[in-house]
């Protein structure tokens, strides 16, 4: 797990540096403090979040400048203020980071070989691969993530918009998800998104023998400063999704995207082949005009 959130993991790269200029370890502090290495460890990762009383403990054993203190505090806030942001919803422990890393992306990148991406999904698309299949998801919990996906593409539109880098298998936009009625709006609905100058949509054709070794779907996320926020890698399936924070690994993940999205249609040739399938779902549910 790469941690809960981007406020969180930057709050924890802050501490570290803050510890290793102080010439300490974590077991030292962690010993000052009244806390385990454990603990102090799993601050610095972001994994788990430092309480406010912790947070100035820890701040004054290293003898933290008061205008450091404030931003580290209000670092602090910030991750709180994004978990209650979506606590509401009630997603899985599994989704959580992911979503909350998505609102400090600014480029996010995605492969998917047999489903259309989450972030570019109709609500009723999104309501049918919750409930399709043995590993459906509890009728108690499809409305609230199902709104929360459409919460999420909200980053997508606005002044400051998300960057979004889609590659789809053509069995992805093949497969009959819901039904033909169901098809035919995602498919439009892919179309519509594919004019915004933010979303670039690619298909990867079944003749393109070329990304036998990709069996998954995954997704990388690249933030502003990448110094400070280095990418992380994604990946889910029907157990459950996974962060990947090791840098050769996501490193791995974007070799693999950059070869996809040259494997993959050109933009122009994607839309082109959307719209064949659009046509004949719409004939199929009799919506052909």
């Amino acid at each position: 797990m790469a941690g809960s959130s981007a406020p969180l993991r930057r709050l924890g790269a802050e501490l570290r540096r803050l510890r290793e200029a102080a010439g300490r370890t974590q077991s030292d502090v962690g010993s000052a403090i009244g806390r385990t290495h454990t603990t102090l460890v799993n601050w610095e990762l972001g994994k788990t979040k430092i309480s406010k009383s912790d947070l100035v403990c820890l701040l004054a054993e290293l003898r933290t400048p008061t205008e450091v203190r404030k931003g580290l505090e209000q670092l602090r806030d910030q991750a709180g203020r994004e978990t209650s942001q979506w606590a509401t919803y009630g997603l899985p422990d599994w989704l959580r980071p992911l979503v909350s890393f998505e609102e400090d992306a600014v480029t996010v990148t995605s492969f998917e070989p047999v489903l259309i991406p989450g972030l570019l999904q109709t609500e009723n698309y999104a309501r049918s691969v919750h409930t399709a299949g043995r590993r459906k998801v509890a009728s108690e919990f499809v409305d609230r993530w199902v709104a929360a996906r459409m919460q999420r593409q909200q980053r997508l539109s606005g002044p400051d918009p998300l960057r979004l880098s889609a590659v789809i298998s053509e069995a992805a936009i093949r497969l009959r998800v819901g039904g033909a009625e169901v098809c035919v709006d995602q498919l439009r609905r892919l179309l519509e998104l594919g004019q915004q100058d933010n979303i670039s949509i690619r298909i990867l054709t079944a003749d393109e023998n070329g990304y036998g070794g990709v069996a998954s779907n995954f997704t990388v996320l690249h933030f502003a400063d990448p110094k400070v926020d280095p990418p992380l890698g994604y990946f889910d399936g029907p157990l459950g999704g996974h962060m990947i924070s090791d840098e050769g690994d996501v490193a791995t993940m974007v070799n693999m995207f950059d070869d996809l999205r040259h494997m993959a249609l050109s933009e122009t040739d994607s839309a082109e082949m959307i719209a064949a399938v659009l046509e004949q779902r719409e004939r199929e549910s009799g919506t052909h005009v």
